[in-house]
């Protein structure tokens, strides 16, 4: 195979240089470089695309800025003042009161991040009371940065509808108090179903690419524990595979806050009069210890202990799903990394399951510098729009529609149960770009999925097709150097700055095994989790971590990782030795007719936390190893 040069950062600080090194690193096969073509759906899919109608926002609105005391803290002791603005439009009076909406922003902004701002105005032009605020530790905001927990920012932001929105006579009451909605992604995404399962004035949210479990998130583990109802409640391993990349871009940015005039970390550790906080601020200015001490302790020795598992789980989604009852709609990017689809489908599964009103969108992008695509209007890509633009867009639309259908009542904007974005379908060019948004009733699709056999040392066969009994072995070598490269985090997207993006994903010689099918016979859409079981073993005698990732090998035997997606496994070291179930990342991919399916497991990747002791994994082909894509292939 032909050598090629990789892209690794060696610095995760806010000035990241991409650096090039030399390693044993080739791609799977010529690299594809464009997407061709593109192919027609197949008639037998039989898929609706969703439908929105074009909005007017017609108010005015005027804001008022106010700095907002309140008190936070596992001990309701630490006082801090939260930057915030209202937007109160035209229509808003008190013979007309107005449902209110909460927002928030994502890491490292404020409230007048192009994303909040543009967010808030569309609401405000079709008549919303929106309520922004900065989050602690940011902007003009008092405090530490705290991830969005129950123990700190979710008491702040009950006691901003407190002090802002339950007063006024212009916003809209019942019997419960303030009639609110809660709206952000990412960071801002995070702190919503905390809040809707802690404050009953929270009555909807649309919730925006972020987490359901941190932990997962930032130490993964695609492995599906026995007795798992989803197979994708991934609190139920311990340990995972520490997402290095990710998480030091957002440590260090965090710490940074202090230096950039965000928040007041210092301060609050001193008016705490906490001695350990006060002479650890120099080391840890933006955060709490005990959150800095965690981060220490996953980059040196790649675990976590039961504390930080703890501290992680008061800033989840899933660790209070279980009382959030009010109608969700979740909207997650097909290219994030960070916050995969995963993530959104694990939220979606545990609230369907106990019924609860939820919908579900993919779009296009995500974290890593992925700007929305025409029509689209992803708010969280750092574009400041107009509201007349939001208002011939698909994502505000529906994220307007939702809102509308739950706080106002007017029925018809609850929109499909999920829909998914399609690369291989035209944008007509003009107004909301539904039509390349499929339109489904229900998650995971009812569809016809293909269980491939691993065969031979490198072969999926579809059922029916003769398999063979074999293995492959890979290594991972003293330091897992070099590391296999799937992307260089936050600046793999087409805009971020700098941008990896021209650099592919590539796996290293003897630490990976690749299965392949044979060429498909028509085009086929995949759209869900992909998942496998394996029979695979390892020799060092300690827990065994591999990756997975699914590959679109073209004609000329160009071969795209898709969305550069990968599943981080770790099996626990008394488990090695039983059959390993895991759930890869999702995705909605098209493979064009006679490309191939190809399934990469691996041992390292340069994102991550790789073993550091040398080991040997062999996986064993043949009946009982099985890897499972959606959609049904036909090859020749």
């Amino acid at each position: 195979m032909p050598r090629a040069r990789a892209a690794r950062p060696r610095s995760l600080a806010l000035g990241v240089a991409l650096l090039l090194g030399a390693a044993l690193l080739a791609p799977l096969g010529p690299v594809a470089t464009g997407a061709g073509a593109t192919p027609r759906p197949a008639a037998a899919e039989r898929v609706r695309s969703d439908h929105v109608k074009n909005a007017h926002g017609t108010h005015s609105w005027h804001t008022v800025e106010r700095l907002v005391p309140v008190m936070t803290g596992p001990d309701d002791d630490i006082a801090l003042d939260l930057d915030t603005t209202l937007y109160v439009p035209g229509n808003a009076a008190r013979r007309h009161p107005q449902p209110a909406i909460l927002m928030t922003h994502g890491f490292g902004l404020t409230k007048d991040s192009p994303e909040v701002v543009s967010t808030a105005r569309f609401f405000a032009a079709h008549g919303y009371v929106v309520l922004t605020y900065t989050s602690s530790g940011f902007g003009n905001s008092g405090g530490c940065v705290t991830l969005q927990s129950t123990d700190y920012d979710v008491k702040s932001a009950s006691q901003l509808i407190d002090k802002v929105l339950e007063p006024r006579k212009d916003v809209l009451h019942d019997g419960r108090g303030a009639v609110v909605g809660t709206i952000g992604g990412s960071y801002g995404g995070g702190i919503q179903l905390p809040l809707a399962a802690a404050d009953p004035r929270i009555r909807t949210s649309v919730v925006g690419r972020t987490w359901n479990n941190l932990i997962y998130s930032l130490d993964p583990d695609n492995r599906v524990v026995p007795g798992d109802p989803t197979g994708l409640t991934h609190g139920l391993n311990t340990q995972g595979v520490f997402k290095q990349e990710w998480t030091s871009l957002f440590y260090a940015l965090g710490n940074t806050q202090p230096a950039s005039d965000g928040g007041d970390c210092p301060g609050a550790k001193t008016a705490s009069g906490d001695p350990a906080e006060i002479a650890g601020a120099a080391s840890c200015p933006g955060y709490y210890l005990a959150l800095c001490r965690t981060y220490e302790l996953l980059t040196s020795t790649g675990d976590s202990d039961a504390e930080g598992r703890t501290l992680i789980a008061h800033a989840s989604a899933s660790t209070y799903l279980k009382h959030v009852h009010v109608p969700v709609l979740l909207v997650q990017g097909q290219s994030d990394t960070l916050f995969n689809l995963n993530d959104a489908s694990a939220t979606y599964l545990s609230l369907k399951r106990r019924h609860v009103p939820v919908g579900m969108i993919w779009n296009s992008g995500g974290h890593g510098g992925y700007s929305s695509q025409p029509g689209e209007c992803e708010a969280y890509d750092g574009t400041l729009r107009t509201v007349k633009r939001m208002d011939r867009c698909y994502l505000s639309l529906r994220s307007l529609g939702w809102m509308d259908h739950w706080l106002r009542g007017d029925h018809g904007g609850r929109g499909p149960a999920f829909t998914y974005y399609r690369d291989w379908v035209k944008y007509a060019g003009h107004g909301p770009d539904d039509e390349q948004y499929a339109a489904a009733r229900r998650f995971p699709l009812r569809r016809h999925a293909t269980t491939f056999t691993l065969s031979g040392s490198n072969a999926l066969k579809v059922p029916g097709s003769k398999v063979t009994a074999g293995s492959a072995v890979i290594t991972n070598p003293t330091g897992s150097d070099p590391a296999a490269y799937s992307e260089t985090s936050n600046f793999s997207g087409p805009d971020s700055s700098p941008s990896s993006a021209d650099v592919p994903p590539q796996e290293v010689e003897g630490q990976f095994a690749a299965f392949t099918s044979k060429p498909l016979r028509r085009a086929v859409s995949a759209v869900g989790i992909p998942s496998a079981r394996l029979r695979i073993t390892n020799t060092n005698g300690q827990d065994m971590v591999f990756f997975a990732k699914v590959y679109d090998v073209d004609r000329a035997g160009g071969a795209t990782l898709i969305h550069r997606l990968i599943a981080p496994v770790r099996v626990p070291a008394t488990a090695v030795g039983k059959p390993v179930h895991i759930r890869l990342a999702g995705f909605a991919h098209r493979f064009g007719k006679e490309h191939r399916v190809r399934l990469v497991l691996c041992t390292t990747d340069q994102t991550s936390y790789n073993a550091k002791v040398a080991d040997v994994l062999t996986i064993a082909t043949g009946a009982g190893s099985t890897f499972t894509l959606p959609g049904r292939l036909r090859s020749r």
